[in-house]
């Protein structure tokens, strides 16, 4: 894991209330940077705009057809295409990653789970190599931290059992269109196989658990690309 830890205005200034759960995101530059997309060193300089207004922009999103206003996005953790990890914001503080967000039935994601970013898109799927570097680092913080595999969903998830419960959630800035309800691609059956593995479990594919989440995965909105929606980590 190599440190890339974001600046200080990419995050709030607030310590996690505590490390309960894991909500993994997608992330990608692909529309800043099409040619480049999956470059990490680019999705890292995306975060740093993406929290600041406008008018003090360092990389990207300088044209008027962008909000004036910062779009708040941050996450713990970034696997590249390659499985490499870069940590982008220390354990014990927040990042503006899951939003309005229920998991498990406890609100307010930010506060008590970490976010973990894999560089993808839309239809990109993701590559083994990135489920494995998750997987292992999953049961790494399951060790740590004490929360079980039941606390890990994906974003579309969470924010989709927030709509559900009411949440005011404004609607996604969305360039690709692309509108809450309409699944992810996110392979929660092969992710689950490989986590059960790596615990010594044995890795049952009726597994009620994880074709509940593939359910929940295909019902859902998609987890985050972060130009694909506006303020989502108040």
């Amino acid at each position: 894991m190599r440190s890339k830890i974001l600046p200080s205005h990419c995050i709030p200034s607030r310590p996690l209330k505590s490390v309960d759960g894991l909500v993994v995101h997608y992330f990608s530059a692909k529309n800043v940077n099409p040619d480049n997309l999956y470059d990490m060193g680019i999705c890292r300089d995306l975060f740093v705009d993406l929290n600041l207004p406008r008018a003090a922009r360092r990389h990207y999103m300088k044209e008027a057809t962008w909000p004036a206003e910062r779009m708040y996005a941050s996450a713990h953790l970034l696997i590249g295409r390659d499985g490499e990890v870069w940590k982008l914001v220390e354990y014990d503080q927040e990042a503006y990653h899951a939003g309005a967000s229920i998991l498990n039935g406890r609100a307010d994601c930010n506060k008590w789970t970490l976010g973990v970013e894999l560089v993808g898109t839309i239809n990109s799927g993701f590559e083994r190599v990135q489920y494995e570097s998750l997987a292992r680092l999953v049961i790494e913080l399951e060790a740590r931290f004490g929360f079980p595999k039941e606390a890990i969903a994906g974003h579309d998830q969470v924010r989709w059992a927030a709509i559900e419960a009411g949440s005011g959630k404004r609607p996604k800035y969305d360039p690709s269109g692309r509108k809450d309800g309409e699944g992810d691609n996110f392979d929660w059956w092969y992710f689950g196989k490989l986590a059960n593995d790596y615990r010594g479990e044995r890795a049952d594919p009726d597994d009620p658990e994880l074709a509940a989440k593939a359910d929940a995965a295909a019902r859902a909105s998609q987890p985050i690309d972060a130009l694909e929606e506006r303020n989502h980590g108040t």
